[in-house]
């Protein structure tokens, strides 16, 4: 069984008159019947110039087609950014997040202190067993010192929570172990003491919030 499709001459004569109508280029037509002189006689018989223009346009067509595909992913590049991109932009550090939860506690308790150049805001809250101090700045001290914050609890304890260098701070969240009370910062070598033993840079009490 052949899957030869037949059309009529006249279905076939209404679809090159639906084809835009577009003049051959002069030197197509030079080049064919040089190609034929230069070869053996044969019978030249003129096209209508309806199927002329159906084979320029063909390509025409073609053309677009390409040129939209090559198009399209420029496009794309243009859009807004996904939810994603957005939600990671606007997320808090995790510093900012444990601030901030301690800030939301019934009891929370906080106070300030200048350290030679770093400021410190001090938050806690007992029913959390949470504290912690937000360092922005840099103390000025002298070489090879940095200042060691010390976390007093409830009971008396106290804890090093570590050393802040000469080096600028902005946000920084420094976590204390447990509730605080009270806070002390000593002058300290860089490498941290076992127990204050310079200076003291400030002495901190923390009062409740309410």
């Amino acid at each position: 069984m052949s899957n030869t499709h037949e059309f009529s001459d006249e279905t076939f004569d209404d679809f090159l008159d639906s084809l835009p109508e577009v003049e051959p280029p002069a030197r197509m037509k030079d080049a064919i019947f040089a190609e034929i002189d230069g070869g053996e006689a044969a019978e030249v018989i003129e096209l209508p110039r309806r199927r002329w223009r159906a084979f320029v346009a063909v390509p025409a067509a073609a053309a677009v087609l390409v040129a939209g595909v090559v198009a399209a992913p420029q496009l794309l590049q243009l859009g807004q950014p996904d939810a994603a991109d957005s939600a990671r932009v606007e997320a808090e550090s995790p510093g900012e997040k444990s601030m901030h939860d301690i800030m939301g506690a019934e009891d929370l308790m906080q106070g300030n202190a200048d350290v030679s150049g770093a400021q410190l805001d001090i938050v806690s809250s007992a029913s959390m067993a949470k504290s912690g101090a937000m360092v922005d700045g840099q103390p000025q001290l002298a070489d090879g010192m940095g200042a060691q914050v010390w976390a007093v609890s409830a009971d008396g304890e106290m804890a090093s929570a570590g050393v802040i260098g000469q080096d600028p701070h902005d946000g920084v969240w420094m976590p204390f172990d447990g509730a605080a009370v009270k806070v002390m910062v000593t002058e300290e070598p860089a490498g941290g003491s076992e127990q204050p033993t310079g200076r003291t840079l400030a002495t901190v009490t923390l009062a409740s919030a309410s």
